[in-house]
């Protein structure tokens, strides 16, 4: 195969490697927010501020501040470590929650309140 022609086998391939019309997620903080989800057959809510990545989380009777540390396709929600609870991450979309807890990997589903700014 001659150099010249190398052009017309690459410039299809990298034609089909864009996805121009797949979703565009933004941020998770792009506007105020409430995530609700089930954690441990207990009601979670997640409140974010537009603008940052501090957090109120609600579980029980508990309120905690957690934090949301962006990872490539999902937040870790960063908090003291509780046994009860494990490690948490949520979807970049904020429709899955995942525990890891226990060594086993559970996924809830959520539901996301837009706030008024």
């Amino acid at each position: 195969m001659h150099f010249k022609h190398l052009h017309l086998c690459l410039v299809p391939l990298l034609l089909l490697g864009c996805d121009a019309g797949g979703p565009a997620l933004e941020s998770i903080n792009s506007r105020n927010k409430s995530i609700q989800c089930t954690l441990n057959s207990s009601p979670l809510q997640i409140d974010i501020t537009k603008g940052s990545l501090d957090a109120n989380l609600f579980l029980g009777d508990k309120e905690i501040r957690v934090n949301l540390l962006e990872v490539k396709d999902f937040y870790q929600i960063l908090m003291r470590f509780d046994p009860q609870i494990g490690q948490l991450k949520i979807n970049k979309a904020g429709t899955e929650l995942i525990q890891l807890r226990k060594a086993q990997e559970r996924t809830e589903s959520c539901s996301t309140e837009l706030k008024p700014s």
